[in-house]
């Protein structure tokens, strides 16, 4: 009779060992997998919501290829003191400059029709500094 109860205990300690292992797996398996789904339209204007991450693949390609630009990158960042800077402010005559607790984000005017800053905002009228 002991001989009986000894493999009971047997089976029983490998069926929850059994059962704590799948449940591992499943917890992995679905920890793994996606999130959320394809970004739908809002009913807005067609525009992009990727942001700067768009370029990275270009960016990273150009950095392994030795010509990275840090001129043409994204995004260039400076140093600012939040409690104290604008929050937007000009860092030259036409690159605008967002400042926020981890630094000053700079933006370069590019678009032809407003090619300076001004006041913190890219326009068509250069700013009294750079006129």
């Amino acid at each position: 009779m002991h001989h009986i109860e000894s493999n009971q205990l047997t089976m029983a300690h490998f069926q929850n060992v059994a059962i704590c292992l799948a449940v591992c797996v499943l917890a992995v398996s679905l920890a793994q997998s996606p999130q959320g789904g394809p970004h739908t339209s809002q009913g807005g204007p067609n525009t992009s919501q990727g942001g700067p991450h768009q370029n990275q693949g270009r960016s990273r390609r150009q950095a392994e290829i030795g010509t990275f630009d840090i001129t043409q990158s994204v995004a260039n960042w400076t140093t600012c003191n939040y409690l104290v800077d604008p929050k937007i402010s000009c860092h030259d005559c036409h690159t605008r400059m967002i400042c926020k607790p981890i630094g000053g984000l700079l933006k370069n005017c590019d678009e032809p029709s407003r090619p300076y800053c001004n006041n913190g905002i890219c326009s068509p009228v250069p700013s009294v500094q750079c006129a």
